[in-house]
């Protein structure tokens, strides 16, 4: 049958170039209750590859949005406590971490803004020292996406929710490179040493700084901070010197700016999707690193609460290269989910920084970061910039300019 022979593809996918699945691994899983059949897949496959032991665990936005209707402000802003110690314990004792992405990307639109805001706080605040672990390489994680109709049915807006998941599941696929006849695993392992290529290539220029310059009116320049390190696809777990990829599907590399380094205006080429809320036609201004000013169309109270989260976040923490011509963009479909949208376009993010962004960043404090000139945040959000006539140009430590892309794509 078609869809179980592509759905066991893309759990192999997941195990086996997502997390690096091996025997004696620990895994655990965390996604929504609607995608239960293809749990069950990917957990087989995890077995099949002699991990240890895969703990699920499921998850229901819809019952965390009906609390948030009817609750208090304080009530609002009280996490669930089992499910931070249970994820705490998992890191503590060295699980790999799959997150499973496909939640209605609409449930929280109806939701009082000081509500939502409280919430996101506190959860980032309460889940920040294991989420860390994961982002500082410590241990194998992966962001996969898996539809559902509440998701399918947001994208594919005039079809059926059984029509529009059938449609939903055929772009997943056609984003994770996975066809009915072909490998999937030797298409994935061609695809990441691409992107190590050309994060090379950027590396050994020895850059400086990147102009960014398009015609909706992005006129912006990044510094980069000494001993910068573009990176993609290929991350590299600090406890066993094993690689993984941490999203499926990926199109990008990506190197930190320097916090106090970035310096212009940039305008949104996609709409933002944040918990629910979207911020579209939108620009940031920023002067020395921080933004000093900001508009949006729609959207513009959710893009403040991101600026004024934390002290942080009102700096970027990545800066992001995608090909304008890339699989995700070609197939021409606003997925209202990062994961996917910000693989379709050129981004960058609010907040925090990426350890492996500079040389030996992963064993350095935070304290030792922030003196590196990496950004300290617990949010962390990407925005789409990328358009077909998006020029960038980096400089060199003896100003010299070289094209980085041109037109959209690549120069090289």
């Amino acid at each position: 049958m078609k869809k179980v022979k592509l759905m066991k593809k893309y759990a192999n996918l997941i195990a086996t170039i997502g997390i690096r699945a091996h025997s004696g691994q620990n895994v655990v899983i965390q996604a929504n209750v609607e995608m239960s059949e293809f749990v069950h897949y990917l957990v087989k496959e995890l077995y099949n590859q002699k991990v240890k032991h895969v703990d699920v665990v499921y998850t229901d936005q819809i019952l965390i949005k009906q609390k948030l209707m009817n609750s208090s402000l304080k009530r609002a802003s009280e996490i669930d406590e089992f499910y931070v110690q249970r994820m705490e314990e998992r890191a503590k004792q060295g699980y790999a971490r799959i997150l499973l992405d496909g939640d209605d990307p609409m449930v929280f639109q109806f939701v009082p803004s000081e509500k939502l805001k409280a919430y996101n706080y506190a959860f980032r605040s309460a889940t920040y020292p294991f989420r860390r672990i994961y982002n500082s390489n410590e241990l194998a994680w992966c962001i996969a996406g898996v539809p559902t109709k509440q998701w399918a049915s947001r994208v594919f807006k005039d079809d059926s929710p059984t029509q529009a998941l059938a449609k939903l599941w055929k772009a997943v696929y056609k984003a994770c490179r996975i066809e009915e006849d072909n490998d999937p695993i030797s298409e994935w392992n061609e695809h990441v040493e691409r992107m190590k290529r050309n994060a090379s290539l950027i590396n050994d220029m020895k850059l400086v700084s990147l102009h960014y310059k398009n015609s909706l009116g992005t006129d912006l320049t990044i510094k980069l901070p000494k001993n910068y390190r573009f990176t993609g696809a290929n991350n590299i777990q600090k406890i066993n010197g094993r690689g993984f990829v941490p999203n499926i599907p990926t199109e990008e590399i990506f190197a930190s700016p320097r916090l106090d380094g970035v310096d212009g205006i940039v305008y949104s080429s996609k709409l933002l999707n944040y918990h629910g809320i979207v911020i579209d036609k939108f620009f940031l201004k920023f002067k020395d690193g921080k933004v000093i000013d900001f508009g949006a169309e729609t959207g513009y109270e959710a893009l403040k609460g991101i600026i004024e989260f934390d002290e942080g976040s009102c700096r970027l923490g990545e800066c992001a290269l995608i090909p304008y011509h890339s699989p995700i963009s070609e197939l021409g479909i606003v997925f209202l989910s990062t994961l996917f949208d910000e693989n379709a376009s050129c981004h960058l993010a609010l907040g925090a920084s990426f350890n492996e962004c500079i040389e030996n960043g992963e064993n350095m404090s935070e304290e030792e970061l922030t003196a590196a000139g990496l950004n300290s945040s617990k949010e962390h959000v990407d925005f789409m910039i990328g358009t077909k006539d998006l020029q960038i140009d980096g400089i060199d430590e003896e100003g010299h300019t070289h094209p980085i892309f041109v037109d959209g794509d690549f120069a090289f």
